[in-house]
């Protein structure tokens, strides 16, 4: 699997292609076979073609809607051995396939190809998938402290920059900070801001900390761990010395529209020198998110369910 993870992060194609294989290295993807495994769901079946069990590698590769696309794009005379492997031995011989294609490596055209599969499942108006609800931020437990952290980046690499923000069960301001970082990716953007989240909150004392965050990718690096060669490891491994020490910490995953106010710090950061600006109250540019989240104003969002 290390050897998998290593070829996974050297694909060249965009970091969501690349954080989605992690996904499907770790068997992160929610499948009718899965849903039914884990007793919340009625039937296993493919609900594109009905005519066979949906799992990850039916979805990717097997069901008509995408094998049609792969004839048409797979060699001749590769077809047979692409079609007959099992899931992550063809992940990994056509990740590891750099032959030219005439627009990129065979590598990059398989993997977005994969990514695009899963987002079209996603992304499809098919009735049941989606609904639309209500997102909010929400105050933490009794006796609880809540932790929103967020990161952005204006490219990939690009300027970045975090933010973060502490509040009590009546939704009122206990501490924030602004960083401005510089120059790096967003999902690093994303860890520095979850770090010093972690370190401030600490710093203050605090018990009993609720986490969210709105990347699902950072949520699964701190919940399920990450290879050592990973160029993210040493601070994910920085958050974990902080989350294995003497208090209850929960880190959760939150849509954006329940995580405006960390967002908002995080993009008020590029407006400030270079470096960690902590803040005793709310800057006034923000006074009225945090009241939007104090009178639980909520947002429309289309989700699937």
């Amino acid at each position: 699997m290390s050897q998998f993870f290593r070829r996974v992060w050297r694909v060249r194609a965009p970091e969501r292609v690349c954080a989605f294989f992690w996904l499907l290295g770790n068997n992160g993807i929610m499948t009718n076979q899965e849903r039914v495994r884990r007793h919340i769901g009625d039937t296993d079946i493919c609900q594109i073609c009905k005519g066979g069990v949906e799992s990850t590698l039916h979805i990717l590769r097997d069901c008509p809607a995408m094998s049609g696309i792969w004839e048409r794009i797979v060699p001749r005379g590769k077809r047979q051995t692409f079609f007959a492997m099992p899931l992550f031995e063809w992940m990994f011989e056509n990740l590891s396939d750099g032959s030219d294609t005439g627009v990129g490596s065979w590598s990059t055209l398989f993997a977005v190809a994969v990514w695009w599969a899963w987002k079209w499942r996603c992304g499809g108006d098919r009735e049941g998938i989606h609904e639309e609800r209500l997102v909010s931020w929400l105050p933490p437990l009794v006796s609880w402290t809540k932790l929103n952290t967020d990161g952005a980046s204006r490219g990939n690499p690009g300027l970045a920059a975090a933010g973060g923000v502490l509040r009590d069960g009546d939704g009122r301001w206990i501490g924030g900070f602004a960083l401005n970082i510089g120059r790096c990716n967003a999902p690093m953007a994303e860890l520095w801001g979850l770090y010093y989240g972690l370190c401030i909150a600490w710093e203050k004392g605090i018990t009993r900390l609720e986490v969210e965050v709105d990347s699902l990718m950072v949520v699964g690096f701190i919940k399920t761990g990450i290879c050592d060669t990973h160029p993210l490891s040493p601070l994910v491994h920085l958050c974990h010395g902080f989350l294995m020490k003497d208090w209850e910490v929960r880190i959760a995953h939150v849509y954006r529209e329940a995580n405006h106010l960390a967002n908002g710090l995080a993009n008020y950061a590029f407006s400030l020198p270079l470096g960690l600006h902590t803040f005793g109250s709310v800057p006034l540019d923000l006074l009225s998110v945090l009241r939007d989240d104090e009178y639980g104003n909520s947002v429309s969002r289309r989700v699937r369910v």
